[in-house]
């Protein structure tokens, strides 16, 4: 090879890693995967995956926003076990090394959600079961939880013959958990998951994002009467926007300026016009999946903006 080959090829590859390294931003994508969640959060070397979506599509959503050579997920976060927030995360927990993993405990029989679990203990992942008033820490990243309550959870639990195991506390200079290899166990009809979807912030400085999963009206009356909810930039719509992803009470709890809605085709038509109708009479900007795309915005930890 001659040396001039070999100086381009040196500098070819010295323009990749500069094309591809990661800026000093708060980066926030909302992954275009169908009906379904799947959001991923990154600074830096670190990123925090929260929901894989109904397919393996999410996988093209982290090629498109990860540096090639980086196949760590610092933190991923499951709201809930419903197929279109875990199954994704079935091929990412095959190619991506999982650090920790974060959910509310709630464990389903069916296979495929066995097999995540096997596949993140296989791996090694530390398993953190959070609930309300609980915070984790990402490097510079907070993320505080406002739900599950745990007097409700416990109840809820007693009451439809579901238990709940013991869990330790400890600490690192990274991140507070709380572990349990497996905090709730058993499955009832009579339990709806979605009542049971983490709801938590995440921030960056003075950047924030309100993550509802699928935490809806049916909660959102016991959330209220347990949390104060802050003020933040940008709200996660529940429920892929259901007409019953909000009361009014709750959006009237805190100030907002965009809405984010996760949604794809689908046979229940969301989001729904009555939904639609309530964001825009309590004045928030509207971007959803399945007319933008993939939805990129970025922060400075001041101030915050759409990505193109």
């Amino acid at each position: 090879m001659s040396r001039q080959l070999k100086v381009l090829l040196l500098l070819g590859a010295f323009l990749s890693l500069g094309w591809f390294w990661p800026d000093r931003n708060f980066q926030v994508v909302f992954c275009d995967v169908g009906q379904g969640d799947a959001i991923l959060f990154s600074r830096l070397n670190y990123q925090i995956l929260v929901d894989g979506g109904p397919s393996d599509s999410v996988l093209e959503c982290l090629n498109n926003n990860l540096p090639f050579w980086d196949r760590t997920l610092e933190m991923v976060i499951l709201t809930h076990p419903d197929k279109d927030h875990y199954q994704g995360l079935l091929s990412v927990a095959e190619r991506y090394r999982l650090l920790y993993f974060v959910w509310g405990g709630l464990e389903r029989g069916d296979s495929e959600f066995q097999k995540l679990l096997a596949s993140i203990g296989d791996q090694g992942s530390r398993l953190i079961r959070v609930e309300q008033n609980d915070e984790v820490v990402v490097e510079e990243v907070k993320i505080n939880f406002y739900w599950p309550n745990h007097n409700w959870l416990v109840k809820q639990l007693s009451d439809n013959g579901a238990k709940m195991t013991d869990t330790t506390l400890s600490k690192d200079n990274k991140v507070y958990k709380k572990e349990s290899t497996l905090a709730i166990v058993g499955e009832n009809k009579d339990l709806s998951l979605n009542d049971f979807s983490l709801v938590f912030k995440i921030s960056f400085a003075d950047f924030d994002v309100l993550m509802m999963g699928d935490a809806d009206s049916r909660v959102q009356p016991e959330i209220l009467a347990t949390a104060l909810l802050p003020d933040v930039e940008v709200l996660k719509v529940a429920h892929h926007g259901s007409k019953y992803a909000f009361t009014d009470d709750f959006l009237a709890s805190f100030n907002s300026a965009l809405a984010i809605i996760s949604v794809g085709p689908n046979p229940w038509g969301h989001p729904t016009q009555e939904l639609l109708g309530q964001l825009d009479r309590f004045g928030l900007e509207v971007l959803r999946t399945d007319q933008d795309g993939e939805i990129k915005l970025a922060s400075d930890g001041r101030v915050w903006w759409r990505e193109k």
